[in-house]
Protein backbone atom coordinates (compact mmCIF):
# COMPACT_ATOMS: atom_id res chain seq x y z
CA UNK A 1 0.00 0.00 0.00
CA UNK A 2 2.89 2.36 -0.07
CA UNK A 3 2.81 2.27 -3.73
CA UNK A 4 -0.52 4.37 -3.89
CA UNK A 5 0.00 7.28 -6.52
CA UNK A 6 -3.78 8.15 -6.78
CA UNK A 7 -5.18 10.75 -4.97
CA UNK A 8 -1.59 12.49 -3.95
CA UNK A 9 -0.12 16.18 -4.97
CA UNK A 10 3.23 16.46 -6.01
CA UNK A 11 4.85 20.15 -5.19
CA UNK A 12 6.60 21.53 -7.99
CA UNK A 13 6.52 24.66 -10.37
CA UNK A 14 6.20 22.91 -13.95
CA UNK A 15 3.98 24.58 -16.97
CA UNK A 16 1.01 22.27 -15.95
CA UNK A 17 0.92 22.78 -12.25
CA UNK A 18 0.24 26.73 -13.40
CA UNK A 19 -2.75 26.05 -15.64
CA UNK A 20 -6.27 26.94 -14.14
CA UNK A 21 -8.06 23.84 -12.93
CA UNK A 22 -10.68 24.38 -14.94
CA UNK A 23 -8.59 24.08 -18.12
CA UNK A 24 -7.27 21.05 -16.80
CA UNK A 25 -11.02 19.21 -16.22
CA UNK A 26 -11.95 20.41 -19.20
CA UNK A 27 -9.12 19.18 -21.01
CA UNK A 28 -9.46 15.55 -19.45
CA UNK A 29 -12.94 15.84 -20.22
CA UNK A 30 -11.83 16.12 -24.36
CA UNK A 31 -9.45 13.92 -24.01
CA UNK A 32 -10.95 11.08 -22.34
CA UNK A 33 -14.09 11.42 -25.39
CA UNK A 34 -11.09 11.38 -27.77
CA UNK A 35 -9.33 8.33 -26.25
CA UNK A 36 -12.80 6.21 -27.21
CA UNK A 37 -13.48 8.06 -30.21
CA UNK A 38 -10.72 6.44 -31.73
CA UNK A 39 -11.43 3.41 -33.85
CA UNK A 40 -9.49 0.07 -34.43
CA UNK A 41 -8.66 1.07 -38.12
CA UNK A 42 -5.13 2.81 -40.40
CA UNK A 43 -6.06 6.22 -39.00
CA UNK A 44 -7.07 4.91 -35.39
CA UNK A 45 -3.39 3.58 -35.19
CA UNK A 46 -1.85 7.11 -35.95
CA UNK A 47 -4.67 8.78 -33.52
CA UNK A 48 -3.67 6.71 -30.58
CA UNK A 49 -0.31 6.91 -31.21
CA UNK A 50 -0.33 10.80 -31.08
CA UNK A 51 -2.25 11.12 -28.67
CA UNK A 52 0.24 8.50 -26.71
CA UNK A 53 3.00 10.76 -27.76
CA UNK A 54 0.85 13.63 -26.43
CA UNK A 55 0.87 12.13 -22.88
CA UNK A 56 4.63 11.75 -22.95
CA UNK A 57 4.94 15.05 -23.72
CA UNK A 58 2.79 16.20 -20.77
CA UNK A 59 4.53 14.11 -18.59
CA UNK A 60 7.81 15.25 -19.23
CA UNK A 61 5.77 19.08 -18.76
CA UNK A 62 4.54 17.92 -15.23
CA UNK A 63 8.27 17.50 -13.93
CA UNK A 64 6.78 14.78 -11.65
CA UNK A 65 8.95 12.17 -11.47
CA UNK A 66 8.16 9.09 -13.61
CA UNK A 67 7.79 6.54 -10.66
CA UNK A 68 4.76 7.94 -9.50
CA UNK A 69 3.60 7.64 -13.09
CA UNK A 70 4.45 4.08 -13.19
CA UNK A 71 2.92 3.41 -9.34
CA UNK A 72 -0.03 4.42 -11.03
CA UNK A 73 -0.12 1.98 -13.95
CA UNK A 74 1.18 -0.86 -11.38
CA UNK A 75 -1.88 -0.67 -9.47
CA UNK A 76 -4.42 -1.27 -12.49
CA UNK A 77 -1.68 -3.93 -14.85
CA UNK A 78 -3.61 -6.91 -13.05
CA UNK A 79 -7.01 -5.11 -15.22
CA UNK A 80 -5.03 -4.69 -17.97
CA UNK A 81 -3.80 -8.20 -18.86
CA UNK A 82 -7.11 -9.54 -17.85
CA UNK A 83 -8.27 -7.61 -20.47
CA UNK A 84 -5.94 -8.26 -22.96
CA UNK A 85 -6.44 -12.46 -21.97
CA UNK A 86 -10.26 -11.94 -22.40
CA UNK A 87 -9.51 -10.90 -26.05
CA UNK A 88 -7.01 -13.53 -27.00
CA UNK A 89 -9.68 -16.12 -25.52
CA UNK A 90 -12.86 -14.55 -27.04
CA UNK A 91 -12.00 -12.60 -29.84
CA UNK A 92 -12.32 -14.84 -32.90
CA UNK A 93 -12.34 -12.03 -35.40
CA UNK A 94 -10.07 -12.19 -38.87
CA UNK A 95 -7.59 -15.00 -39.69
CA UNK A 96 -5.76 -16.73 -37.16
CA UNK A 97 -2.40 -15.47 -35.97
CA UNK A 98 0.27 -17.11 -37.53
CA UNK A 99 3.20 -16.70 -34.67
CA UNK A 100 0.89 -18.36 -32.34
CA UNK A 101 0.02 -21.74 -33.33
CA UNK A 102 -2.92 -23.49 -32.44
CA UNK A 103 -2.66 -25.23 -28.95
CA UNK A 104 -4.88 -28.21 -27.70
CA UNK A 105 -5.61 -28.41 -24.02
CA UNK A 106 -5.91 -31.87 -23.10
CA UNK A 107 -7.10 -32.74 -19.34
CA UNK A 108 -5.82 -36.22 -18.26
CA UNK A 109 -5.20 -37.14 -14.67
CA UNK A 110 -1.35 -36.74 -14.84
CA UNK A 111 -1.53 -33.38 -16.45
CA UNK A 112 -4.03 -32.09 -13.93
CA UNK A 113 -2.37 -33.48 -10.82
CA UNK A 114 1.08 -31.73 -12.08
CA UNK A 115 -0.73 -28.85 -12.27
CA UNK A 116 -2.16 -28.70 -9.46
CA UNK A 117 1.34 -29.64 -8.11
CA UNK A 118 2.54 -26.76 -9.38
CA UNK A 119 0.21 -24.40 -8.26
CA UNK A 120 0.61 -25.59 -4.97
CA UNK A 121 4.43 -24.90 -5.13
CA UNK A 122 4.06 -21.42 -6.23
CA UNK A 123 1.27 -20.58 -3.70
CA UNK A 124 3.51 -22.20 -0.50
CA UNK A 125 7.03 -20.39 -1.77
CA UNK A 126 6.01 -17.11 -3.90
CA UNK A 127 6.35 -15.26 -0.47
CA UNK A 128 10.38 -16.01 -0.81
CA UNK A 129 10.26 -14.90 -4.87
CA UNK A 130 11.38 -11.04 -5.08
CA UNK A 131 9.90 -11.09 -8.64
CA UNK A 132 6.27 -12.66 -7.93
CA UNK A 133 4.61 -11.14 -11.21
CA UNK A 134 7.16 -12.92 -13.40
CA UNK A 135 7.06 -16.18 -11.32
CA UNK A 136 3.09 -16.68 -11.75
CA UNK A 137 3.68 -16.00 -15.10
CA UNK A 138 6.23 -18.86 -15.26
CA UNK A 139 3.70 -20.74 -13.32
CA UNK A 140 0.62 -20.34 -15.92
CA UNK A 141 3.00 -21.10 -18.53
CA UNK A 142 4.36 -24.14 -17.21
CA UNK A 143 0.49 -25.54 -16.84
CA UNK A 144 -0.57 -24.71 -20.00
CA UNK A 145 2.67 -26.54 -21.54
CA UNK A 146 1.32 -29.56 -19.13
CA UNK A 147 -2.33 -29.50 -20.54
CA UNK A 148 -0.78 -29.21 -24.25
CA UNK A 149 0.70 -32.32 -24.40
CA UNK A 150 -1.35 -35.63 -23.18
CA UNK A 151 -0.05 -37.60 -20.30
CA UNK A 152 -1.78 -40.78 -19.56
CA UNK A 153 -5.51 -41.33 -20.45
CA UNK A 154 -7.96 -38.28 -21.13
CA UNK A 155 -10.69 -37.65 -18.33
CA UNK A 156 -12.31 -34.57 -19.97
CA UNK A 157 -12.44 -33.58 -24.57
CA UNK A 158 -9.54 -31.95 -25.59
CA UNK A 159 -9.66 -28.20 -25.87
CA UNK A 160 -8.73 -26.04 -28.75
CA UNK A 161 -7.24 -22.64 -28.44
CA UNK A 162 -6.91 -20.54 -31.54
CA UNK A 163 -5.33 -17.02 -31.02
CA UNK A 164 -6.84 -14.63 -34.23
CA UNK A 165 -4.84 -11.56 -35.48
CA UNK A 166 -7.84 -9.16 -34.95
CA UNK A 167 -7.52 -10.28 -31.21
CA UNK A 168 -3.93 -9.50 -30.65
CA UNK A 169 -4.30 -6.39 -32.43
CA UNK A 170 -7.46 -5.54 -30.31
CA UNK A 171 -5.92 -6.24 -26.98
CA UNK A 172 -3.16 -4.35 -27.04
CA UNK A 173 -5.21 -1.17 -28.66
CA UNK A 174 -6.92 -2.08 -25.23
CA UNK A 175 -4.20 -2.16 -23.33
CA UNK A 176 -2.51 1.36 -24.94
CA UNK A 177 -6.17 3.10 -24.52
CA UNK A 178 -6.24 2.13 -21.15
CA UNK A 179 -2.86 3.25 -20.65
CA UNK A 180 -3.20 6.97 -22.02
CA UNK A 181 -6.78 7.35 -19.81
CA UNK A 182 -4.65 6.55 -16.70
CA UNK A 183 -1.72 8.55 -17.51
CA UNK A 184 -4.15 11.41 -18.55
CA UNK A 185 -5.98 10.90 -15.37
CA UNK A 186 -2.69 10.81 -13.25
CA UNK A 187 -1.46 14.05 -14.67
CA UNK A 188 -4.54 15.86 -13.37
CA UNK A 189 -4.25 14.53 -10.17
CA UNK A 190 -0.72 15.01 -9.79
CA UNK A 191 -0.26 18.80 -11.31
CA UNK A 192 -3.60 19.85 -9.38
CA UNK A 193 -3.83 20.58 -5.46
CA UNK A 194 -7.49 19.35 -4.09
CA UNK A 195 -8.59 22.67 -3.26
CA UNK A 196 -7.98 24.06 -6.89
CA UNK A 197 -9.49 20.85 -7.90
CA UNK A 198 -12.47 21.72 -6.00
CA UNK A 199 -12.91 25.24 -6.70
CA UNK A 200 -12.47 24.37 -10.25
CA UNK A 201 -15.08 21.83 -10.28
CA UNK A 202 -17.78 23.99 -8.53
CA UNK A 203 -16.94 27.06 -10.82
CA UNK A 204 -17.33 24.79 -13.87
CA UNK A 205 -20.41 23.19 -12.43
CA UNK A 206 -22.40 26.09 -10.87
CA UNK A 207 -24.45 27.21 -14.32
CA UNK A 208 -26.41 23.58 -12.75
CA UNK A 209 -27.26 26.08 -9.90
CA UNK A 210 -29.88 27.48 -11.72
CA UNK A 211 -32.04 24.29 -11.35
CA UNK A 212 -31.62 23.39 -7.60
CA UNK A 213 -28.78 21.29 -7.87
CA UNK A 214 -26.21 22.00 -4.76
CA UNK A 215 -23.09 21.96 -7.30
CA UNK A 216 -20.86 23.37 -4.37
CA UNK A 217 -21.80 20.55 -1.80
CA UNK A 218 -20.98 17.74 -4.87
CA UNK A 219 -17.66 19.47 -5.55
CA UNK A 220 -16.87 19.58 -1.82
CA UNK A 221 -18.05 15.63 -1.79
CA UNK A 222 -15.54 14.77 -4.57
CA UNK A 223 -12.65 16.57 -3.57
CA UNK A 224 -12.73 15.10 0.39
CA UNK A 225 -13.23 11.78 -0.96
CA UNK A 226 -9.66 12.49 -3.16
CA UNK A 227 -8.28 14.20 -0.62
CA UNK A 228 -8.66 11.50 2.19
CA UNK A 229 -7.90 7.83 -0.20
CA UNK A 230 -4.25 8.31 0.34
CA UNK A 231 -5.16 8.97 4.10
CA UNK A 232 -7.27 6.02 4.52
CA UNK A 233 -4.28 3.90 2.79
CA UNK A 234 -1.51 5.12 5.37
CA UNK A 235 -3.91 4.69 8.09
CA UNK A 236 -4.43 1.27 7.09
CA UNK A 237 -0.93 0.55 6.10
CA UNK A 238 -0.27 1.19 9.96
CA UNK A 239 -3.05 -0.82 11.14
CA UNK A 240 -1.47 -4.07 8.91
CA UNK A 241 2.23 -3.01 11.26
CA UNK A 242 0.22 -3.10 14.24
CA UNK A 243 -1.13 -6.65 13.87
CA UNK A 244 1.45 -8.08 12.31
CA UNK A 245 4.03 -6.74 15.33
CA UNK A 246 1.05 -8.74 17.56
CA UNK A 247 1.73 -12.01 15.49
CA UNK A 248 -1.12 -11.47 12.18
CA UNK A 249 0.14 -12.65 9.32
CA UNK A 250 -2.98 -12.25 6.06
CA UNK A 251 -1.10 -14.41 4.06
CA UNK A 252 -0.99 -17.48 6.07
CA UNK A 253 -3.86 -19.33 7.97
CA UNK A 254 -7.43 -21.36 6.91
CA UNK A 255 -10.33 -19.05 4.97
CA UNK A 256 -12.19 -18.93 8.65
CA UNK A 257 -8.70 -17.04 10.32
CA UNK A 258 -8.46 -14.75 7.13
CA UNK A 259 -12.05 -13.61 8.06
CA UNK A 260 -11.52 -13.41 11.24
CA UNK A 261 -8.52 -11.24 10.19
CA UNK A 262 -10.04 -9.08 8.12
CA UNK A 263 -12.37 -8.32 10.33
CA UNK A 264 -9.79 -6.89 12.67
CA UNK A 265 -8.61 -4.90 10.21
CA UNK A 266 -11.95 -3.81 8.93
CA UNK A 267 -13.38 -2.50 12.12
CA UNK A 268 -9.97 0.10 13.33
CA UNK A 269 -10.33 1.39 9.61
CA UNK A 270 -13.94 2.17 10.21
CA UNK A 271 -13.47 3.73 13.77
CA UNK A 272 -10.75 6.01 12.14
CA UNK A 273 -12.92 7.55 9.24
CA UNK A 274 -15.50 7.85 11.14
CA UNK A 275 -12.89 9.89 13.83
CA UNK A 276 -11.83 11.81 11.01
CA UNK A 277 -14.92 12.94 9.64
CA UNK A 278 -15.47 13.61 12.43
CA UNK A 279 -12.66 16.03 13.10
CA UNK A 280 -13.18 17.15 9.41
CA UNK A 281 -16.89 18.28 10.47
CA UNK A 282 -15.48 20.18 13.39
CA UNK A 283 -12.72 21.81 11.58
CA UNK A 284 -15.13 23.39 8.80
CA UNK A 285 -17.72 24.30 11.10
CA UNK A 286 -14.79 26.39 13.26
CA UNK A 287 -14.45 28.45 9.76
CA UNK A 288 -17.57 29.11 9.00
CA UNK A 289 -18.32 26.64 6.70
CA UNK A 290 -22.08 26.10 5.43
CA UNK A 291 -22.89 24.53 3.08
CA UNK A 292 -24.72 25.85 -0.39
CA UNK A 293 -23.84 29.47 1.08
CA UNK A 294 -22.09 31.49 -1.13
CA UNK A 295 -18.52 31.75 -0.05
CA UNK A 296 -16.04 33.97 -1.34
CA UNK A 297 -12.06 32.78 -1.67
CA UNK A 298 -8.20 34.20 -1.20
CA UNK A 299 -6.75 33.49 -4.62
CA UNK A 300 -9.61 34.45 -7.94
CA UNK A 301 -9.38 32.13 -10.60
CA UNK A 302 -8.85 34.07 -13.15
CA UNK A 303 -8.05 32.33 -16.80
CA UNK A 304 -4.36 33.65 -18.82
CA UNK A 305 -2.63 33.10 -22.01
CA UNK A 306 -1.22 30.12 -21.28
CA UNK A 307 -4.97 28.62 -20.07
CA UNK A 308 -6.35 29.43 -23.46
CA UNK A 309 -3.07 28.40 -25.64
CA UNK A 310 -3.43 24.94 -23.29
CA UNK A 311 -7.15 24.35 -24.54
CA UNK A 312 -6.84 25.51 -27.83
CA UNK A 313 -4.15 22.88 -28.74
CA UNK A 314 -6.64 20.33 -27.24
CA UNK A 315 -9.44 21.46 -29.09
CA UNK A 316 -7.69 21.16 -31.66
CA UNK A 317 -6.98 16.88 -31.27
CA UNK A 318 -10.58 16.66 -30.04
CA UNK A 319 -11.76 18.31 -33.50
CA UNK A 320 -9.13 16.74 -35.48
CA UNK A 321 -10.03 13.54 -34.10
CA UNK A 322 -14.06 14.04 -34.11
CA UNK A 323 -13.12 15.11 -37.83
CA UNK A 324 -11.07 12.10 -38.79
CA UNK A 325 -13.48 9.65 -37.29
CA UNK A 326 -16.44 10.91 -39.03
CA UNK A 327 -15.23 11.74 -42.62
Amino acid sequence: MNNIAFGQYYNTTSFLHKLDPRVKLISMLFLMISIFVVDLDYSGYIYIGGLFVFVIILILLSRVPIKLYLKSLRQVMFIVLISFVFQLLFNHNGEQFKYLPEITLNFTLLNVGLSVLLILIYIFTKKYIPFKFIYLILVIVGVITLWHFPLGMKVFKATSIKIYENAVVMGFFIIIRIVILLMFSSILMLTTKPTDLNNGLESLLSPFEKIGIKTSILAMMVSIALRYIPTLFNETQKILKAQASRGVDFSEGKLKDKVVQIVSLLIPMFVISFKRANELSDAMEARGYIPGEKRTRLNEMKLRFRDYFSLLIVLLIFVGIILGRVL
